[in-house]
């Protein structure tokens, strides 16, 4: 017999907000992986005609903002972020005409792009690079070129130090026409930019104006923590004592070459001249996102301060980067609350649990945590940054080594980044809708035929329902501008409350492996007689708009199964 507890509220903390009806501070931004969104020209691979067939979708679901990965044009060595030409469109990817049609599209719906600019580094295949290595002015000094420090005895030269690419071993290649190595914190075909030189930051601030005048309503800044490094090219020191030769990235810690003051001196620099240049457009106010893991005070000085702002929105990726399984509920309040009591009463927090970088939550722990993770995310404070398929749960799949697209890994599994970027499942047709052409450039996940868009549309409490439900959510008031209160309800069931003129949304999560009996009335005072289930996990056993009593004068036991949560209106009303 399964012993019954009741809980008990252990912690409770109160976050509040200003209100501020800024677009990009509490948007859905949802994250499009190009190539595996939707095919539009039946090659196998998604483009930006396939982007335009869907838009549609997302008016359905109430998605207001689309961040597209690069749709430059590239040689693909990693999936577009190695950039070619910065005013192009990948011909793989679609012609200028379509990105304009694209835009246009949008406009008419509503809804706002924001693009993706690798400015960190660009392919080795840019005419930028080339003429460098040829050293013509004013492109010699555009890229990080340096002597070697040496010779080997067999006459190989020496890198200039110890530094490593993310992509493991030296971060420096040496080039035999112009006799100097190059930096590349990625791989070889991604020789990283100087971003010292006044001339390159010229080309790129142009950059941003061209498409800015296309119409984009924002930047994602990738990869900002390698921008600039140490000017004395200083070795790095070792991770562990034990490491003899170091060559994985993590093999070093990275004090010079990662999120270094004139790092943050020079978004700055682009703040500035975003401001200026923003100034152009009158409707609505652009947006500059950047990318960075950081975390605590790292991360946060990348808002700045409030008079001398940095970027809108620098990414929170804690939740991407933890493993979420056996966490309990002091986990999620403590690191929710030590992250939203950090940020200046001005700056705006950002959440996010899925990205191309990273494996899909539901493939590491089931599809039933993949909900969680989704509806943890969208309801707490701020701007909400999704990734494609999450609407469905999509969670991706293993597939064969010959069957990879992208060769590089990830670090924390040894396993290929695709595995979390295969096709999107429109339908339960062949090969999921996505595509016309047979061949796709990466397989489906086999349960495609289960797990799409088209069945969850037409499925009452499916999960695509409870995600449209849950966006919609995010719109209102309470969602926008509540007061955030955090409880811990027992080991396992984290819950949290979010309030705004006598509304509030209750929302509670089982994260543990056994059903749980909840009394609410142990943590939330002022309880209504009657409280209306507003979202309901596919696994929870209850639907939406069922009333639950909540009524003070007797005991409310909630029952939770294991991986399962409720969202919970408490208007105070007649109901």
């Amino acid at each position: 017999m399964k012993k019954i507890i009741l809980s008990l509220c252990l912690l409770q903390i109160t976050w509040c907000k200003v209100v501020d009806q800024t677009w990009w501070k509490y948007t859905t931004m949802y994250q499009v992986f190009l190539p595996s969104f939707k095919d539009g020209n039946g090659d196998g691979m998604g483009d930006l005609k396939g982007l335009i067939s869907k838009l549609d979708h997302f008016s359905d679901m109430g998605i207001e903002t689309i961040y597209i990965t690069p749709h430059f044009k590239s040689p693909m060595v990693d999936s577009g972020y190695d950039i070619m030409d910065y005013t192009s469109v990948n011909p793989l990817m679609g012609t200028m005409e379509d990105f304009e049609t694209l835009i246009r599209e949008m406009n008419s719906r509503g809804l706002k792009l924001v693009i993706d600019l690798v400015i960190n580094h660009s392919s080795d295949q840019h005419p930028w690079f080339i003429k460098s290595i040829k050293n013509e002015k004013p492109y010699a000094d555009f890229y990080v070129w340096k002597d070697p420090k040496g010779y080997e005895i067999n006459g190989d030269p020496i890198p200039p130090n110890n530094w490593l690419s993310v992509f493991d071993g030296s971060a420096w290649k040496w080039n035999d026409e112009r006799k100097q190595f190059y930096l590349h914190q990625f791989s070889s075909g991604q020789p990283d930019f100087n971003l010292r030189n006044k001339f390159l930051k010229t080309e790129i601030n142009k950059i941003f104006e061209f498409w800015m005048n296309k119409g984009v309503a924002g930047f994602r800044l990738d990869a900002v923590k390698h921008f600039l490094e140490d000017k004395q090219l200083r070795d790095e020191p070792l991770s562990s004592p034990d490491i003899k030769v170091p060559y994985k990235c993590h093999d070093l810690k990275h004090i010079y070459t990662n999120n270094i003051p004139d790092t943050y001196e020079y978004i700055y620099e682009i703040r500035r001249y975003f401001n200026r240049l923003s100034k152009k457009f009158t409707d609505f106010e652009r947006v500059l996102i950047i990318e960075d893991y950081a975390r605590g005070d790292v991360l946060l000085r990348y808002y700045g301060t409030e008079k001398r702002q940095i970027a809108h929105l620098p990414l929170n990726f804690f939740f991407v980067e933890a493993l979420l399984q056996s966490e309990n509920a002091s986990f999620y309040h403590n690191s929710i609350n030590n992250y939203l009591t950090s940020l200046p009463e001005w700056a705006t927090p950002t959440w996010n649990i899925e990205n191309h970088d990273k494996f899909r939550k539901g493939y590491l722990f089931g599809e039933d945590f993949e909900f969680l993770s989704v509806l943890l995310v969208m309801m707490l404070p701020g701007m909400t940054y999704l990734y494609y398929g999450q609407e469905i749960g999509l969670i991706g799949s293993k597939i064969r080594p010959n069957q990879a697209a992208n060769f590089f890994i990830d670090d924390l599994t040894q396993t290929s980044r695709d595995y979390f970027r295969l096709p999107m499942h429109w339908d339960d047709s062949l090969n999921a809708g996505f595509s016309t052409n047979r061949d796709l450039y990466l397989p489906l996940s086999p349960n495609y035929w289960r797990i799409n868009v088209k069945s969850q549309k037409e499925t009452e409490h499916s999960y695509y329902h409870m995600f449209k439900k849950i966006v919609n959510l995010r719109k209102t008031d309470t969602l926008k501008y509540g007061d955030f209160e955090s409880y811990i309800i027992s080991t396992w069931v984290y819950a949290f409350s979010r309030t705004f003129k006598g509304q509030s949304y209750i929302v509670i999560f089982n994260f543990g492996s056994e059903t749980e009996f909840i009394d609410l009335h142990n943590c939330i005072d002022d309880l209504p007689r009657f409280s209306i289930i507003e979202v309901a996990s596919p696994n929870s056993g209850y639907k939406v708009g069922d009333k639950l009593p909540t009524m003070q004068e007797i005991p409310t036991i909630l029952i939770l199964r294991p991986l399962a949560a409720l969202v919970l209106s408490t208007t105070h009303s007649s109901v």
